[in-house]
């Protein structure tokens, strides 16, 4: 730790004499980094993390589609997690909590293949209520957006059925144990990870997956519940994605 601490010090000395300005990026990084650390309950660092390659080892085909920048969405990273998650179990049957734009939902449809179906779940357009809290404004206005699976392909469409409801209020007896993959993407409040991912648990056949987006500080419910769950989740490494296997 001294040793550590004494580099730390004799580099920032450097930076200094080198140029000032660039120890904002300096203070930049050890700020994020503090911050994904300092509430006990948001660190993810007991969390267990895998490498993308080594969900399921070997050669494998992987199908992934691109977007332009869409906010609130997975990254090109997490869509290789989520097509690399699909492969493992052989997903033909998929449930996403939160469709959103849609962007994975066509990674998931993608890797079912033909003959496989995606279930996505969102809120009803014309009456975007829901009954447990969702605290934070941007997620309280993304929940009243339209244009819900806007940018999935239209020749994926096939591939996947479109539910209208509040997920607090959803049905899941009609899907228990059948679904491969359950990927929790909705309402990122402690209420709604823990509702989506106890209806979700229950629709995974022995054997699926169930994963879960935003599995980081800045999301501390999020982390919060999968930490208390004891479901041994595992984060993929480079990505916020978590998945647990039942």
């Amino acid at each position: 730790m001294l040793k550590k601490s004494l580099d730390l010090y004799t580099n920032l000395f450097r930076i200094t004499l080198r140029n000032p300005r660039d120890l904002q990026h300096v203070i930049g990084v050890a700020r994020w980094a503090a911050g994904e650390i300092a509430d006990s309950v948001a660190d993810t660092r007991s969390i267990p993390s895998i490498d993308v390659l080594d969900i399921c080892p070997g050669t494998q085909r992987w199908t992934l589609q691109s977007f332009p920048r869409v906010g609130a969405s997975v990254s090109p990273m997490e869509c290789a997690g989520l097509a690399a998650l699909s492969h493992l179990v052989g997903a033909k049957k998929v449930f996403e909590f939160g469709t959103y734009k849609g962007v994975s939902t066509t990674q998931l449809a993608l890797n079912v293949g033909e003959g496989g179906m995606v279930f996505t779940l969102d809120l009803p357009e014309d009456h975007p209520a829901y009954s447990l809290p969702i605290p934070k404004q941007e997620e309280q206005q993304i929940a009243n957006e339209g244009s819900k699976g806007i940018l999935i392909p239209r020749d994926l469409l096939g591939r996947v059925t479109f539910l209208s409801s509040d997920s607090a209020k959803f049905d899941e007896r009609p899907y228990l144990n059948t679904m491969d993959l359950v990927f929790v993407d909705g309402a990122h409040s402690y209420e709604y990870v823990k509702n989506d991912t106890e209806k979700g648990w229950k629709m995974l056949r022995p054997g699926g997956v169930i994963a879960w987006h935003d599995c980081v500080a800045s999301h501390r419910d999020v982390v919060k519940y999968i930490k208390e769950s004891n479901l041994d989740a595992k984060l993929i490494a480079g990505t916020t994605l978590a998945f647990a296997i039942k």
